[in-house]
Formats: structure tokens, C-alpha cells, sequence
């Protein structure tokens, strides 16, 4: 932990010093353009652009249904694997009882 302490320090004054100069790059950027803010805030984050209407019917159709496809092939998967995984089983138990049954029948 000792060792992990410098280096953690040292990435910390590097976040500190390269977000004092973007946030004067950003301010010297909005003063040119005439486009500032005053009442904004130093360290305030950026306003997000307004939405344009969203994806429309055919791109949430679209989605939907790769998402449902997706879905119903990862199924099928786990759903084949468990079969094959207790067909195994089955057929052991199965091995099991039927040596069992001929051991009973030697005895007789």
C-alpha cells in the first residue's frame, strides 16, 4: 500500500492540473466564440444538446427483436446443455440399477 500511495498522489495533482487547464481552455474557447455564460459556474459541467424526437418505430422494432433473438438463442443453449447434462446422469443411474438387478439375479 506504501508503494501504491506515491503513484496515486502523482495521478491525483495529474486529474487537478490537466482539469485547471481544460476548464481554461473551455473558458478561453467560450469568450472568443461570444458565446459565454457569465453566470455559469467555473467547474459546472456542460448542458446537454436537446433531444430530436428519439429512435423511431422501426429502430426500436429492430432492437427489440435482435434483443429477443439474442435472448432465445442463449436459451435454447442453456436449455440443451441441461438436457444433454441429465441424460447423462439418467443413463448412469440407469447403468446402476440394471447392475444391481443382475447381481440379485446371480444370487438367486
Amino acid at each position: 500500500i506504501r508503494s501504491a500511495l506515491p503513484v496515486f498522489i502523482n495521478n491525483i495533482k495529474v486529474m487537478i492540473v490537466t482539469s485547471h487547464f481544460r476548464c481554461h481552455a473551455i473558458r478561453r474557447a467560450s469568450l472568443l466564440s461570444g458565446k459565454h455564460n457569465w453566470t455559469q459556474r467555473f467547474f459546472s459541467a456542460p448542458t446537454a444538446a436537446k433531444a430530436t424526437g428519439g429512435a423511431g418505430f422501426l429502430q426500436r422494432l429492430s432492437s427489440f427483436m435482435a434483443g429477443a433473438g439474442m435472448t432465445a438463442l442463449v436459451t435454447q443453449y442453456y436449455i440443451h446443455h441441461e438436457i444433454v447434462e441429465g441424460n447423462k446422469i439418467m443413463l448412469d443411474k440407469q447403468k446402476s440399477i440394471e447392475k444391481r438387478l443382475a447381481a440379485l439375479e446371480k444370487k438367486k
